[in-house]
């Protein structure tokens, strides 16, 4: 039982973990979004550049009687010419370019910039058939054909309602409502569709968004072995980690105790040491060979006692020594009057 528990998926995944799924293009989408999102850029455009797209349409039924009176090679020239630049220059290729945006656009929305080759990269577990009844038949699948089923059947009953009400407006008699009439009843229509319609979608596609999130979290749990493997892949094993800590703290113990045994004068503060090392007719000026504090501090202090080091308390100066002084450095220049008198006064407590 603890070795099945064990390999089960109960750690929130890692931000290393989420970094390489973003790297393999692993993140959650949610295509509704990015498709009612498409829908809101497509309805606003034909609302706005509804009066350019009908006179669109109206320059190429003009052009309809003048093909009568042309020969018929220059009547399908004209003619082809006339419908490719008003469908498709006009119409056609500023729609597709507005829907390509809207999707690029939904999907940077939900998870940013994002550029991967692995989802393409052809793998056995992609053409597995268990693997492919699994996601078939998946709690995740079943959540999002339930969710598409569910926007269907509101939009088609929006749908139905709308029409319903506004078809009183289009069957006035056909002589009683021109063009213009038509025109305005459309985007009577219309309106209200996006009104309806367009919050239903939206609120759908969130919905889809936070379960596609809490999905892909979920997917990308840890167990608790995972966890720890993550660990020492970026710490190291903490046995090896632990016992190389107390290599550099038993090296760095003797390293302070070689710079105290060389030390003419320890000063100290609350907490604090630092071991001046002076040697008359060699050294110019006196040299900060170690700083410590806390338990290190302590020890400098249990060291220098034994090395019989004179140790003196002087607050003020230790503040002038850590502000500008740096070790193996000489100290200070504004400090230099007040160390001099120090070791003058210190002098017959040096060991000999």
């Amino acid at each position: 039982m603890s070795g099945d528990s064990s390999q089960e998926k109960t750690e929130e995944p890692s931000a290393r973990k989420l970094k390489k799924a973003r790297e393999k293009g692993q993140i959650a989408r949610s295509n509704d979004f990015a498709a009612a999102l498409t829908l809101l850029f497509t309805l606003l455009y034909f609302f706005l550049a509804w009066d350019w797209i009908v006179a669109q349409f109206m320059e190429m039924f003009d052009i309809v009687p003048k093909l009568y009176t042309m020969p018929f090679p220059q009547a399908i020239e004209v003619g082809f010419k006339t419908m490719l630049e008003g469908a498709l220059y006009g119409i056609a290729i500023p729609f597709a370019m507005l829907t390509v945006i809207a999707g690029i656009l939904g999907n940077i929305v939900q998870f940013g910039f994002i550029f991967s080759f692995d989802p393409i990269i052809p793998r056995p577990e992609k053409i597995s058939l268990s693997s492919g009844f699994k996601r078939i038949f998946s709690a995740k699948q079943f959540v999002t054909t339930l969710l598409a089923l569910l926007k269907t059947l509101i939009v088609a009953a929006v749908l139905l309602i709308v029409i319903r009400i506004g078809i009183r407006e289009l069957l006035h008699p056909i002589q009683q409502c021109d063009v213009v009439c038509q025109k305005t009843v459309i985007e009577h229509l219309t309106k209200q569709l996006m009104l309806f319609i367009v919050p239903i979608l939206i609120v759908m596609a969130v919905m889809d968004f936070l379960f596609q999130r809490q999905q892909f979290t979920k997917d990308q749990r840890m167990t608790k072995e995972e966890v720890k493997n993550e660990m020492k892949d970026i710490f190291g094993d903490p046995h090896v980690r632990a016992a190389r800590q107390g290599i550099r703290r038993e090296m760095s113990e003797q390293d302070i105790q070689k710079r105290i045994r060389t030390a003419r004068l320890l000063i100290l503060d609350m907490g604090i040491a630092i071991a001046l090392q002076y040697e008359a007719g060699v050294t110019p000026l006196p040299i900060i060979v170690a700083i410590g504090k806390g338990n290190m501090a302590r020890k400098m202090v249990d060291i220098a006692t034994v090395e019989t080091v004179p140790v003196v308390s002087d607050p003020i100066l230790v503040d002038d020594l850590l502000s500008e002084g740096k070790i193996d450095q000489y100290i200070p220049e504004k400090t230099i009057n007040k160390v001099a008198t120090l070791l003058r006064q210190t002098q017959g407590q040096v060991k000999q």
